[in-house]
C-alpha cells in the first residue's frame, strides 16, 4: 500500500507478509563466476573494436558509433531482461543460458574480419559522401554485429542481482558486490587483453579464450542447479526477503526519479572524463595502446573497489544524503586532478593515471550500489530496479562520450569539458540534497565548504592541457595556433624567421619537421613510376611530400589526412601553402587512409605513406600490417610504386615491418632518408632495373632540382641520391628473416611490453641506415672471406 513519507508524498511499501531474515553473503563460486565474465567482456569490447575499426576506418566518428552500439546494447539488455528478472522462477539457468548466448554469439563476431566488408562499401556508396547518412550506415552495420551479444551481458547484473536479493537479503551489498566484482573482472580483461593476449597470440585466439571463459561459466552455473540453489520460489510465496534495513524508509517516487536522472549523469560525466583523461594522459604516456589501457584500468579499479566499499550501505542511515555527498566528492576529485596535472611528472606512467582518474572513479564506485539502496522500494523489484539504474547510467555514458568529444572538445577544448564535468557533477549533488525529506536544510557545514572549493576551482583552472603542450614546445618560439578537435588536438609552432625550426604537434606529439626526406619521398617513387599520372600520399604532416608533388602539373594528387586541422596547418609551415591548395590536380581528403583505399577502387601510379609516430602508436599498426600492404598493391596499376616510410625504431619492430613489406611486393629497394635516420621502402610489382638512368631523367627537370634544394644539398645531385640505396629484397629478406610477419590479427608492433621488459635484446637497439648498413656490409666481407682460397 502508499504510506506517505515525513515530505507528505506517497511511497510504496514493501509486502507486509515477506519474512525477515539475517543477510548472509553471496557464494564464492558465483562471485568468481561474476568476476570472470567481466574479464571476457573488457576482452570483447577491445577486439571488436579493433575489427570494426579497420572496416569503417579509424576516425573518432567510427569509434565513437562502436562505443555507442556496444554501450546502447549493454542499455537495451539491462533494462529489457531486469523487467522480468524478479520474475523468473530459476534465475540461476536463465544466467547461464546468458553466458552461454555471450560466447556463442562472440564466436560468429570472428566473421567481422570479412561480412562487413562488402555491406560498408555499399553503404559509403549509398551515402554519397553524406557524414549523416554514413553515420547512420554504420549505426546499422555495428547494431547488427554488436546488439546481441553486447545485449545479453547487460542482462546478467540484473539477473543476479534478482536471484541475490531474493535468496539473501541485503540489496546495497547484493548489487554493490555483483558490480565490483563484474567491474574487477573488466580490469582483468583490460590489463590481461589489452597488454597481453592480442599481442602475445592475436585477436583470434583472444576471442576464443573470452568464448571458452563464457562457456566454462555457463557450465559451472549449470552444475548448481541440481543443489536446487537456482531454484526460487513464485513472487507470491517468497522463501526469503530483505533486512529490515533494506525496506525500512522507502522512498518517494521524487526521490527515486531524481536518483535515476543523477546517476544518468554520473554515467555521462564518466564517460566524458574518460575522453579527457584520454587526451591529456597522451602527454604524460604516449599515444601508445597502453595509455589508454593503463587510464581504462585505473578507472575500473577505483570502480570495482568503490563498489565493494559501497557494499557497506545497509549500515548507513542516511544514503540519500550519502550519494548527494559522494557527488559532490566527484566533483572535487575531478577538479583537484585538473588543477595539479601540469605538476605532475613527466616520466611517470602510473602516477598522472593515479591521481587523475582514481579517486574520482572510486567515488563513483561506490555511488553504485547507493544509488540501488535509494532507488529499489522492495525486493521483488530488485532486478528491475538495478536494470533501469544501469540502463540509465549507461544511456548516460553514451551521451557523455557524444557529447564530449564531437561537442564540448571542439568548443572549448579538453580541460574546459572537464571543467564543465566538474559542475555537472556538484549540480548533482545539490539536486539530491534538495529532494532530500529535510530538504537543503540537511547539508552541514562541510557540504557548503565543499561547494566553495568547487566555485573556486572552477575559476581557477584554467587550461593546464594547453598550458603543457605550450610549455613542451622545442624551438623556443612562438605557438602560431593550437586547435583542439574531435580527431585530436593540433599544435603549430616554431620560430617565423627560421623555417626549418616549425613543429607540428598532434595530442602534443611531434609529428616531423621541414626535411628534405619528405620531399624525396614524393620524387623517388615518381621516378620509379611508368609514366605517372596519379598519386596518391596517405598522412599530409606538414604537407611537404604532397607540396612536392603537387609541383608535378601533370600529375594529379590526393593527400588523405585524418585530421582535420592539419591541412589548415600547412601554410604555417609553407609560404606558397595556399597556391599549392588552389592548384587543379591538389585534393585533400579528410579520412583515414586506410579507409579510403578500402572504400574507394581507384587506381593509382603512385602511393606514398608517412604513418603517424611512433610505431607503436595507437592505431599506426593499420598502416604497417601486410593486409594493407596488399591493399595498396591491389590499388597500383602493374606499373605503379609504394613507398613507405619507417622512421627509426626499436630493431625488432623496424625488422618486422620491413620483413612484413618484403613479403608483398615481388621487387624492393631500400634506401636511407638523407638529412633524417629511417628508411624508405620502394615496392613494385615489376623489376625495374634502370634505376640510375630513372634517378638522373628525374633530375633533368629544372623544378624538381629546386625543390630538393631548398633547405640543404643533400640531395642536389643525381649521385647524391643513388649513393642513399642501401639494398634490395634479397638482402632484406636475409637481414629480417628471424622475425614475425605483422598481420591484422598479430599486431606485433603495437604491443611491444614484453619486448619492453628485455625479453629481446634486439629492441633495446635502435635501427636506421647506419645499422642496415652495418649488416649488408658485414655480409659482404663474409662472403668475400667465404671465397678465398685455404
Amino acid at each position: 500500500m502508499d504510506i506517505p513519507d515525513s515530505s507528505g508524498a506517497n511511497v510504496i511499501a514493501a509486502p507486509p507478509s515477506e519474512p525477515v531474515i539475517k543477510s548472509r553473503p553471496l557464494p564464492l563460486v558465483l562471485c568468481l563466476l561474476f568476476l570472470v565474465s567481466g574479464f571476457s567482456g573488457l576482452v570483447y569490447e577491445v577486439v571488436w573494436l579493433r575489427m570494426l575499426s579497420r572496416t569503417l576506418g579509424s576516425t573518432v566518428y567510427a569509434a565513437s558509433t562502436i562505443l555507442a552500439v556496444f554501450m546502447a546494447g549493454l542499455a537495451l539488455g539491462s533494462f529489457i531482461f531486469g523487467r522480468f528478472a524478479d520474475r523468473v522462477r530459476r534465475p540461476m539457468l536463465l544466467y547461464a543460458c546468458l553466458e552461454a548466448g555471450i560466447g556463442a554469439t562472440a564466436l560468429l563476431s570472428l566473421g567481422m574480419n570479412s561480412w562487413p566488408l562488402p555491406v560498408y562499401r555499399a553503404i559509403y556508396a549509398m551515402a554519397g559522401g553524406s557524414r549523416a547518412a554514413l553515420t547512420v550506415g554504420q549505426v546499422v552495420l555495428v547494431a547488427a554485429a554488436l546488439l546481441v551479444p553486447t545485449s545479453l551481458m547487460g542482462a546478467t547484473l540484473p539477473t543476479l542481482c534478482a536471484y541475490g536479493v531474493r535468496r539473501l537479503g541485503a540489496m546495497g551489498r547484493v548489487a554493490g558486490t555483483l558490480y565490483a566484482l563484474n567491474t574487477l573482472g573488466a580490469l582483468i580483461g583490460v590489463l590481461v587483453g589489452g597488454f597481453v593476449l592480442i599481442g602475445a597470440i592475436g585477436e583470434t585466439r583472444t576471442v576464443l579464450i573470452g568464448v571458452a571463459t563464457n562457456w566454462l561459466v555457463a557450465i559451472a552455473v549449470l552444475a548448481l542447479l541440481p543443489t536446487g540453489a537456482a531454484v526460487l520460489a513464485p513472487r507470491s510465496e517468497p522463501d526469503a526477503a530483505l533486512s529490515v534495513a533494506d525496506i525500512d524508509r522507502p522512498r518517494s517516487r521524487r526521490v527515486r526519479h531524481t536518483v535515476l536522472v543523477c546517476f544518468g549523469l554520473s554515467g555521462f560525466v564518466s564517460l566524458a572524463m574518460e575522453i579527457v583523461w584520454s587526451r591529456m594522459l597522451m602527454l604524460y604516456d604516449g599515444p601508445s595502446i597502453y595509455t589508454f589501457s593503463a587510464m581504462l584500468a585505473f578507472m575500473l579499479l577505483g570502480i570495482g573497489l568503490g563498489g565493494w566499499m559501497g557494499t557497506r550501505v545497509e549500515r548507513w542511515k542516511d544514503p540519500l544524503l550519502a550519494l548527494a555527498r559522494l557527488e559532490m566528492g566527484v566533483a572535487i576529485a575531478l577538479a583537484f586532478g585538473l588543477e595539479v596535472f601540469k605538476y605532475m611528472d613527466n616520466g611517470s606512467v602510473i602516477l598522472p593515471p593515479l591521481i587523475m582518474v582514481g579517486p574520482a572513479a572510486f567515488l563513483l564506485g561506490v555511488a553504485f550500489p547507493v544509488a540501488v539502496r535509494c532507488y529499489t522500494d522492495h525486493a521483488y523489484s530488485i532486478g528491475r530496479r538495478v536494470g533501469e539504474l544501469y540502463a540509465w547510467n549507461t544511456i548516460g555514458c553514451i551521451l557523455g562520450a557524444l557529447t564530449g568529444g564531437f561537442v564540448l572538445e571542439p568548443l572549448v577544448g579538453a580541460a574546459k569539458t572537464g571543467v564543465i564535468m566538474v559542475a555537472i557533477a556538484a549540480i548533482a549533488s545539490i539536486a539530491l540534497l534538495a529532494v532530500h525529506p529535510q530538504g537543503l536544510r540537511r547539508a552541514r557545514l562541510v557540504d557548503v565548504a565543499a561547494l566553495i572549493a568547487i566555485i573556486v576551482a572552477i575559476a581557477t583552472i584554467g587550461d593546464p592541457y594547453r598550458d603543457v603542450i605550450f610549455a613542451r614546445t622545442e624551438t623556443g618560439g612562438e605557438i602560431f595556433a593550437h586547435v583542439e578537435e574531435a580527431a585530436a588536438s593540433a599544435t603549430a609552432a616554431g620560430i617565423p624567421d627560421i623555417p626549418t625550426s616549425r613543429q607540428l604537434l598532434v595530442n602534443g606529439y611531434g609529428m616531423t619537421a621541414l626535411v628534405t626526406g619528405n620531399k624525396l619521398m614524393a620524387d623517388l617513387p615518381l621516378w620509379f613510376a611508368d609514366s605517372p599520372h596519379d598519386a596518391l600520399v596517405v598522412c599530409m604532416g606538414m604537407g611537404t611530400t604532397f607540396r612536392s608533388a603537387v609541383r608535378h602539373s601533370d600529375i594529379d594528387v590526393t593527400v588523405v589526412e585524418l585530421v582535420p586541422a592539419v591541412p589548415r596547418f600547412m601554410h604555417f609551415y609553407h609560404a606558397d601553402a595556399d597556391q599549392i591548395m588552389a592548384q587543379p590536380n591538389a585534393h585533400v581528403v579528410i579520412d583515414d587512409g586506410r579507409n579510403y583505399l578500402l572504400m574507394h577502387p581507384r587506381r593509382f601510379d603512385m602511393i606514398t605513406i608517412d604513418p603517424a609516430p611512433p610505431i607503436c602508436g595507437a592505431g599506426t599498426v593499420n598502416l604497417y600490417s601486410k593486409e594493407f600492404f596488399e591493399l595498396c598493391a591491389h590499388r597500383i596499376h602493374p606499373g605503379g610504386v609504394v613507398c613507405l616510410w619507417v622512421p627509426p625504431a626499436p630493431m625488432s619492430d623496424s625488422k618486422m615491418i620491413l620483413h612484413t613489406y618484403a613479403t608483398v611486393f615481388p621487387y624492393v629497394s631500400v634506401w636511407a632518408g638523407p638529412t633524417f635516420p629511417g628508411f624508405f621502402l620502394i615496392g613494385t610489382l615489376r623489376p625495374v632495373n634502370d634505376i640510375e638512368a630513372r634517378v638522373r631523367r628525374g633530375f633533368a627537370d629544372p623544378k624538381t632540382v629546386h625543390d630538393l634544394v631548398e633547405w640543404d644539398r643533400s640531395c642536389s645531385t643525381p649521385d647524391k641520391v643513388l649513393s642513399l640505396r642501401i639494398c634490395s629484397r634479397d638482402a632484406l629478406l636475409k637481414f629480417t628473416q628471424d622475425r614475425p610477419v605483422v598481420t591484422d590479427d598479430r599486431p606485433y608492433t603495437e604491443f611491444p611490453l614484453w619486448r619492453w621488459e628485455g625479453s629481446d635484446p634486439e629492441y633495446s637497439h635502435m635501427l636506421d641506415a647506419v645499422g642496415l648498413y652495418r649488416w649488408i656490409l658485414q655480409q659482404r666481407e663474409s662472403n668475400r672471406s667465404h671465397r678465398k682460397p685455404n
